[in-house]
């Protein structure tokens, strides 16, 4: 049997894991051949909490859009139930599994297609928008999660026979360097320092 692959990507209401929340979510599982389904949810803001103006701006995701969301609990504990068994695979990953690991959703096999792009191609960006474009890649409605999932399966697909051809081990693997410095190392990672 194929091994199985769910990708995932996380919306959130900023960068820092510790402070902010989850506000979608979409994940697709697959062997890269065939889809195994998917899932995608808006998460509603916790009591208190405001979605700031700008994550409006960067991801069109508005304060109508999530009200009738999942509670932050419920839809991890899904994207938990939908993950397991399989290899988890996002663009960036540390970040998503920053998030995941606020509420105990633990990985311990991953892959980080930010890493694996940092290790194919050294001195190229590694941000998903500049991938998408070196490889031809599709990236339309970037910062939506189901957009950004599907987009990542495609960078593994043109990127993981380039690693498995050159020897490069990238699973488990995250990428440090100056310009995005590690917030948060998932339990088992390796960490590869980059210029």
């Amino acid at each position: 049997m194929s091994e199985i692959y769910t990708f995932i990507d996380l919306e959130t209401t900023g960068l820092d894991h510790e402070n902010d929340q989850i506000i979608e979510i979409a994940a697709v599982r697959t062997d890269l051949e065939r889809e195994y389904g998917r899932l995608q949810m808006f998460v509603h803001l916790e009591e208190g909490r405001e979605l700031p103006d700008f994550i409006t701006e960067l991801t069109g995701i508005t304060t109508e859009d999530i009200i009738g969301g999942n509670g932050p609990f419920s839809a991890t504990r899904s994207l938990a139930w939908f993950i397991n068994g399989s290899v988890v695979v996002a663009h960036n990953a540390p970040f998503d599994l920053a998030f995941l690991d606020s509420w105990n959703v633990n990985r311990q096999s991953f892959i980080c297609t930010r890493a694996l792009a940092k290790l194919v191609s050294p001195t190229e960006s590694a941000s998903l928008k500049d991938v998408c474009a070196r490889h031809g890649i599709d990236l339309t409605g970037h910062h939506r999660a189901m957009n950004d999932v599907l987009a990542t399966i495609e960078v593994f697909r043109k990127l993981k026979p380039i690693a498995d051809y050159r020897g490069i081990d990238y699973r488990n693997v995250v990428v440090n360097s100056p310009d995005r410095p590690l917030k948060f190392v998932p339990y088992g990672a390796k960490i590869v320092e980059v210029a």
